[in-house]
């Protein structure tokens, strides 16, 4: 089943879902949480405004049926830097777009049909810009900018989008930093400024290096693939080695090796480890000692866990925990 929003229609009722069950959610003017009524899907978006003139929108959900969006042209004016994590997506008719990729739209890209898949998970950070704002950051480097860039500031690119570029092991950091981010107030506003400054910049040069995304797997092996991830998001405490995951979905464990750094753009161990924190960020928020943590998460060293989670998010299981408990 296939459900079809026009014109802000889908924002409009994800606004007065909240409005009518969390209204305290949107009682920040800058910084509102949308959550998705249960017939739709579950989890949120969250729209944050900065000062500084960018707008972040976190996007963290799963959906109950395919969603389409159908837009004009004049919903919005702006450029939107796209990091996707774990999403699929498309554009009108087009490519799809997979885990792991970002990709900066234009203007014209509102006038169009976005399409989004059900029963995946969609975890992602969209940066927004005006078209001002990002002229007056690139405006003494106008000639060292990536053509395509350039040609869609002077409105002569021929698609809304620029050509996927695959996300870099420093931007999945920096995003899972925006993500999980401890801070609240003053800090928080200038944490965030910073860290979207930063993927701009490593978008920006990732584009000019041109490291573009890598091809899309066959389907079966994708799909054996993507029930390799499964496996592991079941078993984040005691995970099974890499050739027992590979006989489980029928892959020898090379193929499954590199399908999965292609599909994800991580390592297996890689994303073992990411669950892991993410899950850790979830107990930490419960205010779970950190051994326990540890424990539920598979690490036997609280030392060990301490220090992964440190090198992940740069503060430590307990600074997280007293940050969030602040913000609560």
């Amino acid at each position: 089943m296939t459900t079809t929003f026009k014109n802000g229609e889908l924002r409009q009722l994800l606004r007065e879902h909240v409005q009518n069950t969390q209204p305290e959610l949107l009682a920040n003017k800058r910084d509102q949480t949308l959550t998705y009524p249960d017939w739709l899907g579950t989890g949120y978006k969250r729209d944050i405004d900065l000062p500084s003139g960018i707008a972040l929108t976190l996007h963290r959900y799963r959906l109950h049926q395919n969603l389409v969006q159908a837009c004009s042209p004049e919903q919005s004016s702006c450029f939107e830097f796209v990091f996707s994590l774990t999403t699929h997506s498309q554009y009108n008719e087009g490519p799809v777009f997979c885990d792991r990729q970002a990709h900066l739209l234009g203007p014209e890209w509102q006038d169009s049909r976005w399409r989004e898949f059900a029963d995946q998970d969609y975890l992602s950070v969209d940066i927004h810009l005006d078209p001002p704002l990002l002229t007056a950051l690139a405006e003494s480097h106008s000639a060292r900018l990536p053509k395509t860039l350039q040609n869609m500031m002077a409105g002569e690119q021929e698609f809304p989008f620029v050509d996927p570029i695959a996300i870099t092991p420093e931007m999945q950091t920096a995003l899972w930093q925006i993500l999980q981010c401890p801070y609240q107030g003053l800090t928080q506003t200038l944490y965030l400024e910073a860290k979207s400054l930063e993927l701009i910049a490593l978008f920006l040069n990732a584009m000019d290096d041109g490291t573009v995304a890598k091809s899309i797997l066959h389907q079966d092996d994708l799909e054996r693939i993507h029930q390799a991830r499964q496996i592991l998001q079941s078993n984040l405490q005691t995970p099974p080695s890499l050739i027992d995951l590979a006989r489980q979905v029928g892959l020898n464990d090379r193929k499954l090796k590199e399908g999965f750094r292609q599909a994800f753009n991580t390592t297996v161990f890689g994303y073992l480890t990411q669950q892991r924190m993410e899950k850790a960020c979830q107990l930490l928020g419960q205010q779970r000692s950190v051994a326990v943590v540890a424990a539920i998460v598979g690490y036997t060293s609280p030392t060990a866990f301490s220090g992964a989670f440190r090198r992940k998010f740069g503060v430590t299981p307990k600074a997280y925990q007293l940050a969030n408990c602040r913000g609560a």
